[in-house]
């Protein structure tokens, strides 16, 4: 997966048009979307370690081999920030001798690539969360680790919620005012992958909440949620829906949606106490 990241910056500054297709869930594509989906899933499958790999831009389960791993992944998350050049990256999870759709609970591991200024690697197992930055111009491209057993702040200092405000759920207006009454400071870039990273470094809570119109949230359970929420309980955070931890959810489809909300032990535990 890493490996991939030298040749996805390569093709950045080529393939930022919409492309003419949309994904399976009605979504305008962008070049780089497909082209980033064929690649992961090609170079998954001449891996050899791979049976499966689910993906947010097909839609369904592929089977890709005889490996012991299932994949699935978000080839480019944060899609809507590539025209303006801000953060966009890559989330994936993968697992052990499971079939797809699984539940999050049964991950082997989870991380995500961030093509920001610095290109960095956050890869996550139940033994800790360790973050790499790859070496850049005539060096060797490598990723170099620069965090070993990261961990988030004690003490969370960024808030951010995505949707529209007036569309919240009432649990979700009210413990964002409490933040804000608290001084935290509202962060949100629109990208998961950008957001989140921001919470493990500095410390808070980030959500995609369910809304008034869409009870199931906006987040996809198998290639948004469930990776992220693995990490943040990787680094002693935590992750809820609501009304269950995220990775106790049910796996019932492949492109299932689960309101998301993760960050600092605490603020989660705070949050869900209003349910």
């Amino acid at each position: 997966m890493a490996g991939l990241a030298t040749r996805i910056r390569q093709e950045l500054p080529v393939r930022r048009d919409p492309a003419s297709t949309r994904n399976v869930y009605g979504e305008q594509q962008l070049e780089l979307d497909v082209w980033m989906n064929d690649l992961f899933v090609d170079a998954l499958r001449g891996s050899k370690l791979v049976a499966q790999v689910a993906s947010e831009e097909m839609g369904e389960v592929k089977d890709v081999g005889r490996g012991r791993f299932s994949v699935v992944l978000d080839p480019l998350d944060g899609s809507s920030n590539v025209k303006s050049n801000n953060i966009f990256g890559t989330i994936f999870g993968i697992f052990d001798r499971k079939s797809l759709p699984a539940r999050g609970s049964d991950l082997f591991a989870a991380g995500y690539l961030i093509y920001g200024p610095a290109t960095t690697f956050v890869y996550a197992t139940e033994a800790g969360v360790n973050e790499f930055v790859q070496e850049g111009g005539a060096r060797s491209h490598e990723f170099l680790l620069i965090e070993d057993g990261l961990r988030l702040p004690s003490k969370g200092k960024l808030y951010g919620v995505g949707g529209h405000r007036d569309r919240w759920i009432p649990e979700v207006k009210a413990f964002v005012g409490e933040l804000e009454r608290e001084l935290m400071n509202l962060r949100y870039g629109g990208s998961f992958v950008g957001d989140f990273n921001q919470i493990l470094h500095y410390g808070g809570f980030f959500a995609y909440p369910a809304q008034v119109d869409k009870p199931a949230g906006k987040y996809r359970l198998h290639f948004e949620s469930n990776p992220i929420a693995f990490i943040a309980e990787a680094a002693g955070g935590a992750g809820t829906t609501g009304t269950e931890r995220i990775m106790e959810v049910a796996a019932t489809s492949i492109d299932q949606t689960v309101p998301t909300y993760v960050g600092n032990q605490d603020l989660v535990d705070r949050f869900r106490s209003r349910f």
